[in-house]
């Protein structure tokens, strides 16, 4: 529940999940209070999810439609397991029956690729799109973001153009996506206008789950 940098006790052990990525709004997923980038869908039922079958996992919705189903959910911001109850179903009006959209992937190290918002300059493009100094972290982009580099070699390629991104932030403890339109020629340094830092000193800080 604390800050343990120990692995989490799973069924069926494993430190892989079905990574939440993003959470259409209204949708069962929603509802069920999962989270972008740090929920991690690790078992449906009594089925532990540790390989990339996605045919198990639409069995086990598909079989699941429009009655409450059980999941295990782990926390990367908590680094705790909780049961969450969903209703899977095509009736809420967007797309899929949880309407999230989920990669399988390890959740060990998950939250290390992030970008810390240090300095932002007044009238820069970080400032207009609203990133607030030292409480914002980006966490992602509408591709996925694996790598130190991947999010200045992105705000290069969008010189000039609208760039999305996904921001948490530390002092609300929630996300938001904010448009960035990266220009060189703004009248400051670089083209956002803000500094950032990436590495063990700029990691999200692990919150204490509550009970």
């Amino acid at each position: 529940m604390g800050a343990s940098g120990s692995s989490p006790s799973l069924p069926g052990g494993g430190t892989e999940g079905y990574h939440v990525l993003r959470v259409q709004e209204g949708s069962p997923g929603h509802k069920a209070g999962l989270e972008a980038f740090f929920d991690f869908i690790v078992a449906v039922g009594n089925t532990r999810l540790q390989n990339e079958d996605n045919e198990v996992l639409k069995e086990l919705l598909k079989n699941s439609v429009e009655k409450p189903v059980k999941m295990a959910v782990f926390s990367t911001k908590t680094k705790s397991t909780r049961d969450v109850t969903i209703v899977p179903g095509s009736t809420w009006g967007g797309q899929g029956l949880l309407g999230v959209s989920i990669r399988f992937c390890s959740f060990d190290g998950a939250n290390q690729n992030v970008w810390h918002i240090l300095e932002v300059q007044p009238h820069s493009p970080a400032s207009i799109a609203g990133l607030r100094a030292f409480s914002d972290y980006i966490i992602g982009a509408e591709t996925v973001l694996s790598d130190a580099e991947d999010l200045f070699t992105l705000v290069e390629s969008h010189e000039g153009r609208p760039l999305k991104l996904y921001v948490y932030n530390v002092e609300t403890d929630s996300c938001r996506e904010i448009s960035l339109t990266p220009n060189s020629a703004w009248g400051g340094e670089g083209s956002l206008g803000c500094g950032i830092g990436y590495g063990y000193l700029h990691r999200i800080p692990t919150r204490r789950s509550r009970q």
